[in-house]
């Protein structure tokens, strides 16, 4: 099966990405799970926002020794140890199982998580873990887009 039309942007910035992700779109940066629920028309948006290339978005950092990651983080760059680990090594196990490694090239931890992906094991991940996921983050804090339905 194919997806159904919609309109494609690939915005230059954050604020972009923002003005562009409105109420018929759907935010995607790798596309390993939304891609799959566009052919399977389980998700027919009228616009789909690519942030994969926003830089903001795919940055990460220890913030008040807190480990901030952001949407646009791949598996493989958690699993190769791009990211910092501050989990004594669950992050990167983690990553390890998802699928294979061209999934997780460019599957992202933000598609993962927004999407409640069975194929990752993010969400409870993440909930072991304990931190927050937030939207909007607090201010001052880069903003990512959050998944409209």
């Amino acid at each position: 099966m194919k997806a159904a039309a919609f309109a494609f942007a690939r915005p230059a910035s954050l604020g972009e990405a923002l003005t562009a992700a409105g109420a018929e779109a759907r935010v995607m940066a790798g596309s390993q799970s939304l891609g799959p629920m566009l052919n399977l028309r389980l998700a027919e948006p009228g616009a789909i926002v690519d942030i994969r290339t926003l830089p903001e978005l795919r940055s990460h950092r220890l913030e008040a020794g807190r480990l901030v990651i952001g949407a646009a983080v791949t598996h493989a760059q958690i699993e190769d140890g791009a990211v910092e680990d501050t989990t004594r090594g669950m992050l990167p196990q983690v990553a390890r199982n998802i699928a294979y490694r061209a999934i997780r090239n460019r599957g992202t931890l933000g598609g993962s998580i927004a999407h409640a992906d069975p194929a990752a094991d993010w969400v409870n991940c993440m909930t072991v873990l304990g931190p927050p996921i937030t939207w909007p983050p607090p201010a001052g804090a880069a903003r990512s887009p959050r998944r409209r339905s």
